[in-house]
């Protein structure tokens, strides 16, 4: 996973953008199919804004942008949060949910082909004997 981290409108300190490599790191323990993550912080009238492009090799892009007036760590920080949420959304999309419903008609198959049997005697009779 490779991660680029560009500046626009703003001087981004190194501390910045360690601490933005750090948090983006995580995004690989959800989702190991991320190919290259782009960051983008730029400083639009007041408000910091940050943007996150992530591409996957499942041929998905998925871009999160969040503008916030106070401070840049804080939209670092939402930023990651919504694309932690596109990157889950994705996996779920791309998970198969189709094991279940074969178990389900496997056994609902296998009901079918094993029919009871009639027993000739019951508990009670046995017991009597």
């Amino acid at each position: 996973m490779r991660i680029t981290i560009t500046a626009k409108h703003v001087k981004v300190t190194d501390k910045m953008k360690d601490y933005a490599r750090e948090k983006l790191a995580k995004l690989e323990r959800y989702f190991d199919r991320i190919n290259n993550i782009q960051v983008v912080l730029d400083r639009d009238g007041l408000d910091n804004v940050c943007e996150i492009n992530i591409s996957t090799d499942t041929h998905s892009h998925l871009t999160a942008i969040v503008h916030n007036p106070e401070d840049m760590h804080a939209a670092v920080d939402l930023c990651i949060d919504k694309a932690h949420r596109q990157v889950r959304k994705l996996k779920e999309k791309l998970k198969g949910h189709k094991g279940n419903d074969k178990r389900k008609k496997l056994g609902r198959d296998v009901k079918k082909l094993t029919t009871r049997m009639p027993r000739e005697t019951t508990y009670e009779e046995a017991k009597n004997e």
